[in-house]
């Protein structure tokens, strides 16, 4: 499976892993399976580690993605640190998932490493800094 999330207990965050290629179908079922880990844990925090996602969707499909978090109920406070894939096409479209949510009002940020992922999703102020 080119996902999969489990739940951080020490972080209080879901993280999900994304590698190879995902097409829209499989993109959409990784969310909803996010979404529903995070629901059961009670937390708004995600670690998205997509440093070996190669792509297979458009921005179109992230764009309705990001319809779908935001219709899912998910609150403005939502959290997400994403750590960059390394394939240029990829790492554009997560910059785009990072700007269409935070234009949603979730505070979304990128970062080069997980460890610089995880600190700031786990700093009482995750501000935009």
């Amino acid at each position: 499976m080119p996902w999969n999330t489990s739940y951080l207990a020490a972080a209080d965050a879901v993280l999900t892993v994304y590698s190879g290629v995902l097409d829209p179908a499989v993109l959409h079922e990784a969310v909803r399976s996010t979404l529903a880990l995070a629901r059961q844990q009670n937390t708004m925090r995600f670690l998205a580690d997509c440093s070996t996602l190669e792509g297979g969707h458009s921005v179109v499909d992230l764009y309705e993605l990001a319809k779908l978090v935001a219709a899912s109920g998910a609150p403005p406070g939502l959290r997400e640190a994403i750590v960059m894939p390394q394939l240029a096409a990829a790492a554009s479209d997560v910059r785009f998932w990072e700007t269409t949510c935070r234009n949603r009002g979730f505070t979304v940020r990128v970062f080069a490493t997980m460890a610089e992922a995880s600190a700031w999703l786990t700093t009482d102020d995750a501000g935009e800094a």
